[in-house]
């Protein structure tokens, strides 16, 4: 009787699995991929240079000169200094102002615009033009408009037998501010109108409907359908305008360059004369960063109190 025989069958060993298999299955290796460009990119662009200017703003730097450590001299040397302290004043009530009339026009704009009307996409067109043109345009052109002798404003001015003279509005002490304010607020604005007319679009119609049927009033259907439906608007809004607002020098530069006598000055546009002009680059530093704690608690608090989910 003759033996079976068996035949032994090598099995196939297990298929490793590849690099991008691996990685579609792991979910913090893939978020990990994913978050590395704009990592790396945020790295380079904002923490990199911040921190470089916050040690440069513990140095005393000079250009072409090796920088020595010297603490909270430069802090120190800001606060000391009348005129540090009357530029500061003159920033925040700049910001404050700039950002409250653009916040209300821009809000009254996207309410008037929200409402269905003929050749509405035209008024939409010529309301954000302004925030088309580039900064630096619109400045030397109210800079035109502002001229004393044949400024547009003036020229109208008097034709219209408002003023028997031209009145020079950058150098004006009464006037300066506001005439730079009104350039800000001319050129910001689109930006507040565009965002409050996405977000008045976004609500639903059926909590108006709802608000009319318990009786509410046009202005109770603002108050307490409106508002509380752009919070989330407002604040992302008035955050960055702030932020842009108290840290862009192009206007002032062009307009006054912070004449007269400082009245017009601002922290960014001091801080690029100290450090460029006068080569105090350390202490040019240190003016900047005077700012920086006041916009970390504003936006802390604007975002604590705004976006609060029990509306308390």
């Amino acid at each position: 009787m003759s033996e079976a025989t068996t035949t032994l069958v090598p099995t196939a060993a297990p298929r490793q699995p590849s690099f991008w298999e691996f990685v579609s299955n792991d979910v913090r290796t893939l978020a990990f991929l994913f978050l590395l460009p704009t990592t790396v990119v945020l790295t380079c662009v904002v923490l990199y240079p911040f921190t470089y200017a916050l040690l440069l703003s513990f140095e005393d730097k000079t250009a072409g000169v090796p920088s020595r450590f010297i603490g909270l001299q430069n802090y120190i040397e800001l606060l000391s200094d009348r005129e540090f302290i009357e530029i500061f004043y003159n920033t925040v009530w700049y910001t404050v102002v700039a950002v409250g009339i653009k916040f209300l026009i821009g809000l009254a704009s996207a309410l008037v615009l929200n409402q269905p009307r003929r050749f509405n996409n035209i008024y939409r067109t010529i309301l954000f033009i302004p925030w088309a043109i580039p900064t630096v345009i619109a400045s030397l052109i109210w800079l035109w408009v502002y001229n004393e002798f044949n400024g547009l404003l003036n020229i109208v001015l008097l034709r219209a037998g408002i003023l028997d003279n031209g009145i020079a509005w950058l150098a004006e002490p009464k006037w300066a501010m506001w005439s730079v304010i009104a350039v800000v607020v001319w050129s910001g604005t689109p930006f507040y109108t565009m965002h409050f007319l996405a977000g008045l679009q976004s609500i639903p119609k059926e909590l108006y409907e709802a608000a009319e049927i318990d009786g509410a009033a046009t202005l109770h259907k603002f108050w307490h359908v409106t508002i509380p439906s752009l919070k989330a608007v407002f604040t992302i809004t008035v955050m960055l305008s702030t932020v842009f607002t108290s840290t862009s020098i192009v206007v002032v530069n062009i307009l006054t360059n912070g004449a007269p006598a400082n009245l017009t000055q601002i922290l960014p546009n001091e801080s690029y004369g100290v450090a460029i002009e006068a080569g105090r680059m350390g202490l040019g530093s240190a003016i900047n960063m005077t700012l920086f704690p006041f916009l970390v608690v504003f936006i802390v608090f604007l975002t604590r109190r705004m976006l609060r989910k029990d509306g308390t």
